[in-house]
């Protein structure tokens, strides 16, 4: 899930795994969104898997997402900052 944070882009990623396998997931998530999108993203939040709220129809709620994360309500694996 995507939202922005003041000028940065926030990325929030779902991993069923460790923080070390969170570090090279961090590279590979930066790497693709600018090579897809010529988006520098300005900081990755690796999660675990269900903590995206998601509505009935299956769809992510980014400002919830957004609210928990300023919040810091997510309890991350690894949040990187690429400030």
């Amino acid at each position: 899930a995507v939202f922005t944070w003041t000028n940065l882009l926030v990325v929030v990623v779902e991993l069923n795994g460790s923080e070390s396998e969170a570090l090279d997931l961090v590279a590979l998530v930066t790497s693709a969104v600018l090579e897809e999108h010529h988006l520098v993203v300005g900081v990755v939040v690796v999660v675990d898997p269900g903590v995206v709220p998601i509505n009935s129809r299956g769809e992510k709620q980014r400002m919830h997402l957004r609210d928990g994360f300023l919040a810091d309500q997510l309890d991350p694996i690894y949040v990187a900052y690429n400030m």
